[in-house]
């Protein structure tokens, strides 16, 4: 009740000051009735809007907020930043531990420009390698698996290989023994071993080891290639096409290195020699480099 009104009834003196004060206390009440309500509504979002969910490996923990995607990454209590990447759309460990801690598989959001890594513990420092370049949080970078191995991940965009079951990251050199400037190739299959890898280029398929570099070439030509390839460029177009219309759009191009990748692994096969192992298929032959000079 207003000021005013008290006034007005003070002056009739129809109603006692007891009572005037009955009927402010009531009208108060009325009035903050509401008011109370919406506080005890508004109250309980306020620690949901903040809240952390987190998740410990080993030493590292992941924290995030309630219903996001993006996780951050600390060690032993400190925020880490590998490759100055900040938050991450996925981390998981992947089995083995290095250094008493387990091996991540992380990859940044599309702000950092860093793309799928490898985290891994030496000396109790967490140690960053970039597996894959690919920036795209739609449809992430997470290896292909080499067909006939389960324990190996194929990231054909940045030519590595990453055995899951150790964590060791494999790359091989793809020049020629006296060669100038960097051939553009793509890690397609890796021996049985780990030792030796098949990278694709252009015209052929180079075979390399991790102690000696490139020691044989198959003559995997871009005729031959363009006759292979075709077909499985116009099916990454269908496939791509319908995942658009189904609002999950993937990147075309690198869907079509991978599909190249399980081809060669389908029809070419590893095979151990006296003179180490030779990747043969389509009835090509495999020329030893070192005869070649």
């Amino acid at each position: 009740m207003t000021g005013e009104a008290v006034a007005q009834f003070s002056r009739t003196n129809f109603i006692s000051w007891p009572a005037i004060l009955t009927r402010i206390s009531l009208t108060l009440a009325v009035t903050l009735a509401p008011m109370a309500a919406n506080a005890q509504t508004a109250t309980p979002a306020q620690p949901g809007a903040d809240s952390r969910v987190s998740e410990e490996l080993g030493a590292f923990r992941l924290d995030s907020r309630s219903g996001s995607y993006l996780r951050t990454i600390s060690y032993h209590g400190q925020t880490y930043r590998p490759l100055n990447a900040v938050e991450f759309i996925h981390v998981q460990a992947l089995g083995p531990e290095i250094g008493g801690q387990p091996v991540l598989l992380a990859v940044s959001n599309d702000l950092m420009g860093v793309g799928t890594i490898l985290i891994s513990v030496q000396n109790d420092t967490p140690l960053a390698r970039v597996l894959s370049p690919v920036i795209d949080t739609r449809d992430p970078d997470l290896g292909l698996a080499q067909p006939g191995r389960k324990d190996l991940l194929l990231f054909i965009a940045g030519s590595r290989a990453l055995d899951t079951s150790t964590g060791q990251v494999l790359w091989f050199e793809d020049r020629l023994p006296g060669q100038n400037g960097t051939p553009f190739s793509r890690l397609v299959s890796v021996a049985p071993d780990n030792r030796s890898a098949a990278l694709l280029l252009d015209n052929e398929i180079r075979l390399s080891a991790t102690n000696d570099g490139v020691y044989a070439r198959v003559p995997f030509t871009k005729a031959l290639q363009n006759k292979a390839f075709q077909p499985i460029w116009d099916e990454t177009y269908v496939i791509a096409r319908q995942q658009r219309e189904a609002g999950k759009p993937i990147d075309q191009r690198r869907l079509y290195e991978n599909m190249k990748a399980e081809w060669i692994n389908r029809n070419f096969r590893w095979q151990e020699t006296k003179d180490g192992w030779q990747f043969r298929g389509q009835g090509l032959n495999v020329l030893p480099v070192r005869q070649e000079q």
